[in-house]
């Protein structure tokens, strides 16, 4: 079975993740990212950075800065994207709850965290592709966590895919992974039940739909492509 998308390609991944500590009252984290041909990545910036400033969409896209007033412009991100067959998105949800960090991390919470998003990352590569990762700055990216993962990841693909990269950047300048954010949290929003917001609600709606999905509810067959959902640990 061909894992996720490409083939014999140079890949670019964008990756967030949102929910992952704190938040007790909402019992899911969620970890994903944006698949694209890294070829492409000039011409997709591009259409992007037209569209926003088409709809007037300034400054850091942001799931937590949706609002009624700029509800239309973050709706005309997202038509650009799922317009284009080339991105793809894949997430995966956890119920913290369910995380015995004792057992499986050696009481280790940042281990866990990157071991998520191996779970995240793994399944979608082979096919001979080349990978280039970048994952959103966090403070503890500065320990071993991502040498890690990108070690981890190597010794997966081995033979059926490369890691060239895999890199801590700071999402305030990288817009790719701004979307994610935004896909990310449209998910969380769902699956974890939230509401008191038209505008979040409305975005939330508006991604399952130019995705031909009913809801960001449930989980996927991990080989979904163009917007996957994948439901572990729960």
């Amino acid at each position: 079975m061909p894992n996720g998308p490409f083939t014999n390609s140079e890949v670019s991944i964008y990756c967030d993740e949102s929910r992952h500590e704190g938040q007790s009252h909402q019992p899911f984290m969620v970890i994903g990212g944006l698949w694209l041909p890294r070829e492409k990545r000039g011409e997709i910036l591009a259409g992007l950075r037209s569209v926003r400033e088409e709809h007037g969409v300034s400054g850091e896209l942001k799931w937590g800065k949706v609002s009624q007033k700029k509800l239309a412009g973050y709706q005309a991100v997202v038509d650009f994207i799922a317009s284009r067959e080339d991105i793809h998105f894949r997430c995966i949800v956890v119920e913290k709850a369910k995380v015995d960090h004792d057992k499986y991390f050696q009481n280790d919470r940042q281990l866990g965290f990157w071991v998520f998003y191996w779970y995240c990352l793994k399944q979608w590569m082979g096919n001979g592709n080349t990978y280039f990762i970048s994952i959103d700055f966090k403070p503890e990216s500065l320990h071993s966590g991502p040498r890690r993962l990108c070690h981890v990841l190597e010794n997966e693909c081995l033979k059926r895919a490369w890691v060239k990269s895999l890199e801590c950047v700071d999402s305030t300048h990288n817009p790719l992974c701004q979307v994610a954010d935004i896909f990310i949290g449209a998910v969380g929003y769902e699956q974890n039940g939230l509401g008191g917001s038209a505008a979040k609600e409305a975005l939330a709606q508006h991604v399952s739909q130019r995705f031909g999905r009913a809801d960001l509810k449930g989980t996927d067959l991990p080989g979904k492509l163009r917007f996957n959902i994948w439901r572990i640990w729960s």
